[in-house]
């Protein structure tokens, strides 16, 4: 065993899965420190702790062993995570992306402002840019904190700050004084919120040219202030972007979240935020890129194929707003068709902004043929791979498809595309909406 390799790849397995060093070595019964001496090379695991590591990462012994996994697509570097339609992506990475430079120059004021005003060292990282429901939000959130609401339901934001970082701000123990009275609260509004909202409120005025002031519409005073988060909101499924900071005030750590409703973004989209209305056909001022294919070159046709399944024809009737209900359930996986086969079965993922698909097991499943001249396929979308890519396919292994997350759906007969729709989930089955039927 090559101990670099094998340590390179644990943490990138480890990553991929969104696990912590401590998280993977209790599910493997050793320390995490064990964990980080592999991952730095210093040491390999122990051959009894190998099949463990293989079940977690859903990977062959073999593999960690050789400190590789044979060829698939590349998607290092990429974020992947599972892609739920209950719940759609329904911004683009483009936002994600402003809004992350955002939280970074908060982070600085609060690191410049906070640290001048305490006399003592603060240091604020940014830590996450996502979209999410407003269920998710209030559940990630502690019961006891610092909150504070700008009109949120009526499409406004709110600010919440873990009780040990904004005690420790106001030079409180928390240990010893964990009652967060009205007193605390305002004195935290009115001498360190202002940094937050003073900083959203530039950038905002100049990524719009001025033209959203959101100090006029949602200003500091009239913000409610409250020790636990705000529960009279818009309804729980309701999609909004949120910035997450990671603190540190001396040795107390703790976590700022700022939530926007969905309708504070979008009156930033409209008003050129997010670069949509940018001046001179540019996002924002910015430059646009493209990138071009010679009229000679020829793409590899597409070769894979994400399916739901597929039906008899004769049983399916196409019409715009109708609900076709499939007999694959939710938590099944979806069918990898090449050639007419279906090699794996898969769970559905967002690799960036792209539709993808995480193998969910090894090629060790009987094999379903298709040779029916006539039939529906409901696919969620396709790739063109390699022969080496395909045969490296394995569980674990992702594939990246053409399709954008969240695009329509499309609807084949005989391979010839009939209709396009929206997956949905009706009584636990995947389902789609038919919202256009082609000729």
């Amino acid at each position: 065993m090559n101990a670099e390799k094998t340590g390179f790849l644990i943490y990138e397995l480890r990553n991929r899965k969104g696990l912590t060093q401590k998280e993977l070595a209790e599910k493997c019964n050793v320390t995490d420190k064990a964990v980080s001496k592999w991952e730095r090379g210093e040491s390999c695991p122990d051959v009894t702790v190998l099949p463990k590591l293989a079940e977690v990462f859903g990977v062959e012994v073999e593999s960690i062993m050789n400190g590789e996994i044979p060829l698939s697509q590349d998607v290092s570097g990429k974020t992947i995570k599972i892609y739920d339609f209950r719940r759609p992506d329904r911004y683009s990475r483009q936002m994600m992306h402003e809004l992350w430079m955002l939280g970074n120059d908060i982070c600085q004021t609060l690191n410049r402002d906070y640290t001048a005003a305490l006399n003592k060292r603060c240091d604020f990282t940014l830590y996450s840019a996502d979209q999410l429901c407003n269920k998710e939000f209030l559940q990630s959130i502690p019961q006891k904190c610092f909150f504070y609401d700008f009109d949120y339901a009526d499409g406004g934001f709110t600010i919440e700050i873990d009780p040990q970082l904004a005690k420790a701000v106001l030079k409180q123990d928390f240990s010893k004084h964990d009652l967060i009275t009205d007193f605390d609260l305002d004195i935290f509004k009115n001498y360190f919120l202002t940094s937050i909202c003073g900083m959203m409120v530039q950038n905002i005025l100049k990524q719009t040219d001025g033209k959203y002031d959101i100090a006029k519409l949602f200003p500091l005073e009239k913000a409610s202030a409250a020790p636990t988060g705000n529960n009279a909101r818009q309804e729980e499924n309701r999609m909004m972007l949120m910035i997450g900071l990671h603190g540190k005030v001396d040795e107390v750590e703790g976590y700022v979240n700022i939530q926007f409703s969905d309708v504070i973004i979008e009156n930033m989209l409209k008003n050129g935020y997010f670069g949509e209305n940018g001046t001179n056909g540019t996002f924002g001022g910015r430059i646009k890129f493209q990138n071009l294919s010679n009229i000679k070159s020829r793409e590899q046709p597409d070769n894979i194929f994400i399916e739901f399944g597929r039906f008899r024809p004769e049983n399916v009737e196409l019409e715009a707003g109708k609900i076709l209900i499939f007999d694959k359930k939710e938590t099944d996986g979806l069918n990898v068709v090449f050639e007419n086969r279906v090699i794996h079965t898969g769970k559905t993922v967002a690799i960036d902004e792209q539709f993808g698909l995480e193998i969910a097991e090894t090629p060790q499943l009987s094999e379903i043929v298709y040779d029916e001249k006539d039939y529906i396929s409901i696919q969620l979308g396709c790739a063109a791979l390699t022969k080496q890519e395909i045969a490296g396919l394995h569980q674990g292994s992702y594939i990246i498809l053409k399709q954008r997350a969240g695009e329509l759906s499309q609807i084949l007969r005989a391979g010839k595309l009939v209709a396009r729709g929206e997956i949905c989930i009706i009584d636990d089955n995947f389902a789609i909406r038919i919202i256009e039927v082609i000729g």
